[in-house]
């Protein structure tokens, strides 16, 4: 389990991307709600910070690709499934399992 960073940080229907160890995380907050996935689209290796985020679906913007990030399900042009993290809050406090 690792930290990450403070809830207070990532606004609702907004992201932010961390290095973790070497490996990009991103970490949303859906509705208040703190979600962590893989931060590079598994297609091109771009970036997914900037990318679209509405609060639910997280839009890769090089090729539109889109992953429901309350589910983890791929959604429209995505053809490959993105990483999703487990996260636990504790005191205001966000981290990440399984990196």
């Amino acid at each position: 389990m690792k930290y990450v960073c403070e809830v207070s940080e990532i606004d609702v229907g907004e992201m932010k991307s961390f290095d973790i160890d070497g490996t990009r995380v991103l970490v949303l907050n859906a509705d208040g709600e703190i979600k962590a996935c893989d931060g590079i689209c598994p297609h091109q290796e771009v970036l997914l910070e900037e990318g679209i985020f509405d609060g639910c679906l997280l839009t890769c913007h090089s090729h539109l690709w889109q992953w429901n990030v309350q589910t983890g399900e791929i959604e429209q042009e995505a053809e490959k499934d993105l990483k999703f993290f487990d996260v636990k809050v504790d005191d205001g406090k966000v981290f990440v399992i399984g990196l």
